[in-house]
């Protein structure tokens, strides 16, 4: 039998994919703040001798540049050529770390004119260093001319990688400097909106200053979770901690609090998917207001977000009662995979039990506690109101009959006077 040979494979990997997994992917120009942080606290995660471990991040608006540094392994110079360009491959793969597609390190090209990577390892006097034209990047892929152009060439145009020597061997790092940066109404070097970004979706502690219940939440996520940290994060010098308080501003009555915390488990018949908490207000009338930063039930993965403070909602009977909690939910199983976006995960049965499980354990039961605290706040006003007018009408027919007795005593002095008489007509009235 006459066997015909299949012809070689002509794939081509384009320039555009790069573009793909740049501004494609992170249209959110804050995102690139969760990649690189993504990043650093893994590398921290591999230090296994005794220091003081911390992400710091500066904004430097006038010189439009950020620059990001962590004192993490670090990667050896014999693998760093590899390793940083590598696009859509990496080493993290099955070492249950946070970033494992290799593309987190792209973000930052779609928002700045150059990007440059330096990296050591302990022990070593070399230091790598990696730079990006992301400028020329750009204009080649937004020349029609160029759109043959194949990803390796794109990425052999647009790089530049060396080593230089490196006095201290006693350090490790990595630091990823971003110049000429620019994005949507410049919202990536708006200091309070990266601050309270990155205290929802950033891996730090609670501060034990503004919430009470911090300690409690850490020791049982620390003794239940396959792995929890927090980090000592900084933006430009400034500590960043979760935005939880125990006060919280609500949109209708003013304030409330919360009284106590109420910690759960999502279990798969014997299997642990995820832990977590929430807090249980004292009056929980009113959605929390939305410049509290805290509002949602929300899910973490690695203790970094995931999606945002909607991606729960609709586990609930209405999706606003998810805004009248706070609270967390941290996915311990590793059948629930996040897609590449970070804002849900890859669909499987896991992700519909996991779905189906928070709206029977959590969601339905706390929209009906807010329905029936709704009732009986709407009773409570009713029968208020009723009692303020029963009240009223007393007093005005109390003096009324204190006029009437007082017209009676004058008029047996007065011999029952017009003028009296008239005077005590118009008090009635």
């Amino acid at each position: 039998m006459l066997q015909t040979i299949a012809p070689k494979s002509k794939f081509k990997a384009g320039m555009y994919l790069l573009e793909t997994l740049s501004s494609g992917m992170y249209n959110d120009p804050l995102t690139i703040y969760r990649e690189y942080i993504q990043n650093a606290v893994d590398s921290i995660d591999l230090v296994n001798r005794r220091k003081i471990l911390s992400v710091k991040i500066n904004l430097d608006p006038s010189n439009k540049k950020i620059t990001f540094w962590d004192n993490g392994a670090g990667i050896p110079s014999c693998d760093a050529l590899e390793v940083l360009s590598a696009i859509g491959s990496s080493n993290k793969v099955n070492r249950g770390m946070r970033g494992f597609r290799g593309i987190g390190r792209l973000g930052g090209l779609a928002f700045c004119e150059k990007a440059t990577f330096k990296t050591k390892a302990y022990d070593e006097t070399i230091e790598s260093v990696q730079e990006w034209n992301c400028k020329e990047l750009k204009r080649i892929l937004s020349d029609n001319n160029e759109s043959s152009e194949t990803l390796k060439k794109l990425f052999d145009r647009t790089t530049n990688f060396y080593q230089v020597n490196s006095k201290n061997p006693k350090n490790s790092y990595f630091k990823v400097e971003l110049e000429g940066v620019h994005s949507f109404r410049n919202y990536v070097f708006d200091l309070k909106r990266v601050h309270d970004y990155l205290a929802s979706i950033a891996p730090v502690p609670f501060s034990s200053e503004t919430f009470s219940f911090g300690k409690t939440i850490s020791q049982f996520l620390n003794k239940k979770l396959d792995r929890y940290s927090t980090y000592n994060i900084y933006l430009n010098g400034h500590k960043i901690y979760k935005p939880y308080k125990d006060e919280i501003k609500i949109t209708k009555t003013g304030y409330d609090y919360i009284s106590e915390i109420k910690l759960f488990e999502i279990n798969k018949e014997n299997e642990s998917l995820a832990y977590g908490w929430y807090g249980s207000r004292e009056d929980l009338i009113g959605a929390i207001a939305k410049g509290e930063k805290s509002s949602g039930i929300r899910v973490r993965l690695g203790n970094i977000l995931m999606g945002d403070e909607h991606l729960l909602d609709e586990c609930f009977r209405e999706l606003r009662f998810n805004s009248y909690f706070i609270g967390e939910i941290h996915i311990n199983s590793p059948m629930l995979i996040p897609n590449s976006r970070r804002d849900d995960f890859i669909d499987n049965d896991y992700k519909t039990y996991f779905y189906n499980a928070i709206s029977r354990k959590i969601g339905l039961p706390l929209s009906k506690e807010v329905r029936k605290r709704s009732r009986l706040y709407a009773l409570i006003k009713k029968d208020a109101s009723y009692s303020n007018k029963r009240t009223q009408n007393s007093v005005e027919k109390n003096d009324k009959i204190s006029i009437i007795e007082l017209r009676k005593s004058l008029n047996e002095h007065c011999n029952n006077c017009p003028k009296l008489n008239k005077i005590f007509e118009s008090l009635n009235k």
